[in-house]
């Protein structure tokens, strides 16, 4: 107890820094420069906060959650459960994309937030694994939907790329301050095996945060107001297939993400083979969140410099995921040992602070005249397809692969099926405009 109040108030400082510093260059730089649009976009950043707390209390504890409240879960059935809860996290929004296109963007996000908060409560009463498998789903649905109209407000109230880099930056700084603090409240409840006040403590973090954008944010706003025509759902994959920037943008997100859902699941149980202390099991997701919020100025800076060269967004959503390829191969070399797991986290949250922002601003420039809600509709079809698998493969398919001692070799297969596709797609993101630029 004592070391996790240590690891509050020493990281309290910088990652508040970083928030201010953020908050000082979103209102330098376009339209963004104004107050007005700062102040409509922090009603988004409080939601993270809140509600990421919630998602991050949970969520490094999940698969031992899940066994605990359902004694002899198989890993087919765990697997089957993180990938249901990852899909519909990631594109549970999919199935209501025109009603979210409709109805005001304040209930879309404060009703997103009550739906997730009434799933994570009801897991603690939920009757067997099929129970415990709706639940899942509601509370995703719910977390999906919440961040759909999120995105979509911010895409709406600031225009430009560069701007827009800097309120989704902001976000990111948001949600990792809550990674931060959330691993430590999950492994001193679940070591003290409270897993229904676990639950309770979640929802009501949500239902919080549903409270203060239902006053906030102001009435009447509505991405249709925004587009010109109704978005597609069942054209989306069409869209992926035939429009060769969707598809680039597309690939990238998916196998990013893949990557990315390592992180939440076969991490999760390789680092509950590496030692039994919970404190320490909580270190490397309370790192984790400590080097984003951390590295998330500078690689911001970066983005954005690029991004006023003329640089797609795409280049450093794929840089993201070439440094995902990079956490795994030390993940699968060094990972057996505390240090070498350290190592990969560092790495991860490199890679992290790169794709996180990028893929929200690289399906923003390929909107076009598509409306706000289809263009990040076809961000959650990759996102919930890649996530989603990552999360299965890093239960379903880790843990036999860790039975046939056969470890190492997952992780630096992910590794190079990573790298392959980054470095295929990296060569071709350096625009014409620079090369004339720099003569």
């Amino acid at each position: 107890m004592r070391t996790a109040g240590l690891g509050l108030h020493v990281s309290a400082a910088p990652k508040s820094a970083s928030v201010l510093m953020l908050a000082q260059q979103l209102r330098g730089g376009g339209r963004v420069k104004s107050r007005h649009a700062w102040s409509g976009c922090s009603p988004v950043v409080v939601d993270y906060l809140l509600s990421h707390l919630g998602f991050f209390s949970i969520l490094p504890v999940l698969p031992l959650l899940l066994t605990r409240l359902q004694a002899g879960m198989g890993a087919a059935w765990l697997g089957a459960m993180l990938l249901a809860f990852n899909f519909a996290v990631r594109g549970g929004s999919l199935l209501c994309n025109r009603i979210l296109n409709n109805i005001p963007i304040r209930i879309a996000i404060a009703g997103g937030l009550l739906v997730a908060g009434a799933g994570f409560a009801l897991l603690a009463v939920a009757p067997g694994q099929l129970g415990l498998l709706c639940c899942l789903v509601l509370a995703g649905f719910g977390v999906s939907a919440n961040g759909l109209a999120a995105r979509a407000y911010v895409t709406m109230v600031v225009p430009e790329a560069r701007g827009r880099a800097t309120v989704f930056a902001a976000i990111q700084v948001a949600a990792n301050i809550s990674a931060a603090f959330g691993p430590m409240i999950a492994s001193f409840l679940a070591g003290e095996h409270r897993y229904v006040f676990l639950l309770r403590l979640v929802a009501g973090m949500y239902g919080l945060a549903a409270i203060f954008v239902a006053v906030v944010i102001r009435a009447g706003l509505r991405p249709r107001d925004a587009s010109s025509r109704k978005p597609l759902l069942a054209g989306l994959f069409a869209t992926i297939a035939t429009d060769q920037g969707v598809r680039r943008v597309s690939l990238a997100t998916l196998v990013g993400s893949f990557l990315y859902g390592q992180f939440f699941s076969a991490f999760v149980l390789e680092v509950s083979q590496l030692t039994s202390s919970a404190v320490l099991r909580a270190s490397f997701f309370t790192a984790n969140a400590v080097a984003v919020v951390a590295l998330q100025v500078p690689t911001a800076r970066h983005t954005r410099r690029g991004l006023d060269r003329s640089m797609p967004a795409l280049r450093y959503l794929l840089i993201g995921t070439v440094t995902f390829s990079a956490a795994c191969l030390i993940i699968g070399i060094a990972g057996s040992a505390v240090v070498g797991a350290f190592a990969g986290v560092a790495v991860f949250s490199l890679a992290e602070t790169y794709f996180s922002p990028a893929v929200n601003i690289a399906y923003a420039e390929i909107a076009g005249d598509r409306p706000v809600v289809e263009a990040f509709n076809l961000r959650q079809v990759a996102v919930a397809i890649g996530e989603s698998l990552g999360s299965f493969c890093g239960s379903a398919v880790f843990l036999p692969a860790v039975t046939h001692g056969l470890r190492a070799e997952y992780w630096i297969t992910l590794a190079i099926v990573g790298a392959a596709v980054s470095c295929a797609y990296l060569r071709n993101t350096v625009p014409a405009k620079k090369i004339q630029l720099d003569v």
